[in-house]
């Protein structure tokens, strides 16, 4: 086994400060120089526990009216404002228990420093299942704005009680008590944004229905550099991916951060790339407090480091300089035609257009009509012409299709058009159809040359 030797402010040798190259890749310092966030936006981490760590000073949310001690948060597991755990004494062992949940501050707290922190617990406990319910509804009916839920209820043996973690079915909650389902939807729907990981796949397949809903975010896990960390599972739903880490002999290569013992801990999982993500999420509402929660998700899905989307880091890394630094044209649904790069093509004999349609924009578009037509469907008609005329349509629909076009991205939309003989030129016009998109259209001329075909 490697010996790890600690300098003198408790981290590894090598290991610069805590969290040092975790945020770092989600360029957190550059983003500090734009916001470091906002005591308005307050972020709710519900873990097994909550001990106090010397660098959590300052950056604790307080109740302005406890009403039973609840200065920091709750305790949902004993009903009681302690929110420690209280199990065997602290070792290499059960280390995981006591400092979990203070690592994940950490994380908060180094990614968005002025924002505060909520600390909620429910613990693994068979006999209060309902206690990871009402520690979100309390997190919403006091002003949370995120919600950071590395866990939730672990199933266990009916006959042994012995916890199936380690028989790769955990997380299984959801198909046990919809309960938990249906207070997430609340959540979403207060304007919050509940954070998960997307699993870890160590040794197994870990799939789980509560990250896969549409009121959850599942984030993807990376390691130090850069690349899906090897416990990330591959699933058809992960949104995006932050820091994760690694389990090797070089302890650069796992997360160092606080500890629930007033010491500096090391962890790698997809619990820790949850609080990232949750951490950039917080400075993106406190840079666009005008902005929705759907809005905000779509800012970390849009501006993520990534080509394209991968099973293992979905659309990216998320960006945190990226996310905070746009610019004011930037934050809205925009439209663009690339006429230029508009293809004729034919398939089965029948002409489609490859409409080359750009969102300039970071809010989503879900729904945009692309319409082919004969000429410009800006100018007016022939107004001398009559009813009695054959061909007093001067500007003919050849064709439409819908599609979605994500924010700060470009897709092309195939329109199969009707008729064997095209004009010189076509025209092309693109509108969104989703609600609060009113005026959001672009129209463009599009000449059929030798480079189109």
């Amino acid at each position: 086994m490697a010996v790890t030797l600690l300098s003198k402010n408790g981290l590894p040798q090598g290991v610069t400060a805590p969290y040092d190259w975790a945020l770092e890749q989600m360029r957190v310092p550059e983003a500090h120089a734009v916001t470091r966030g906002s005591q308005d936006v307050i972020v709710a981490v519900i873990d097994i526990a909550y001990h106090y760590h010397p660098d959590h000073a300052g950056h604790l949310w307080v109740n302005p009216r406890p009403l039973r001690g609840d200065v920091h948060g709750w305790d949902f597991d004993q009903e009681d404002a302690t929110l420690e755990y209280e199990g065997p004494p602290y070792d290499a062992t059960k280390h995981y228990f006591r400092d979990h949940g203070s690592f994940l501050v950490g994380e908060i707290a180094a990614v968005a420093p002025d924002c505060r922190i909520m600390t909620l617990r429910a613990a693994y406990n068979r006999t209060n299942q309902g206690g990871w319910v009402r520690a979100i509804d309390y997190a919403v009916a006091h002003g949370a704005r995120i919600i950071v839920l590395s866990h939730c209820y672990i199933a266990k043996n009916r006959e042994s009680g012995e916890s199936l973690f380690h028989q790769g079915t955990d997380f299984t909650y959801p198909t046990e008590n919809p309960a938990l389902i249906d207070a997430f939807d609340r959540a979403y729907d207060a304007g919050c944004l509940v954070f998960r990981g997307a699993g870890d796949n160590r040794g197994r397949r870990m799939v789980s229905p509560i990250s896969a809903v549409d009121s959850s975010i599942p984030v993807g896990s990376t390691n130090r550099h850069g690349r899906a960390a090897s416990i990330a599972p591959a699933t058809a739903y992960t949104e995006f991916a932050a820091p994760c880490g690694e389990g090797t002999d070089d302890p650069r290569d796992t997360i160092w951060g606080t500890g629930g013992n007033g010491e500096y801990v090391s962890f790698h999982g997809g619990c820790m790339a949850n609080g990232f993500g949750a951490g950039v999420a917080a400075l993106l509402f406190s840079q666009y407090p005008q902005f929705s929660n759907e809005e905000i998700r779509q800012i970390l899905r849009n501006t993520a480091r990534g080509e394209g989307w991968d099973p293992w880091l979905g659309h990216g890394i998320v960006d945190a300089h990226a996310g905070v630094s746009l610019r004011p044209e930037q934050l809205c649904r925009r439209l663009e035609v690339r006429a230029e790069q508009c293809a004729l093509r034919r398939d089965a004999g029948r002409p489609i257009l490859d409409v080359a349609v750009e969102n300039s924009g970071v809010v989503d578009i879900k729904r945009a009509l692309a319409v082919v037509y004969t000429g410009d469907p800006l100018t007016p008609a022939d107004p001398t012409a009559t009813m009695e005329e054959p061909n007093i349509l001067l500007r003919i629909q050849l064709g439409h299709a819908i599609v979605p076009v994500p924010g700060l991205e470009r897709v092309r939309i195939p329109v199969e058009m009707d008729g064997d003989g095209l004009p010189d030129e076509l025209w092309v016009q693109v509108s969104a159809l989703d609600r609060g998109a009113a005026g959001v259209t672009a129209t463009a001329r599009v000449p059929i040359t030798d480079a189109h075909v």
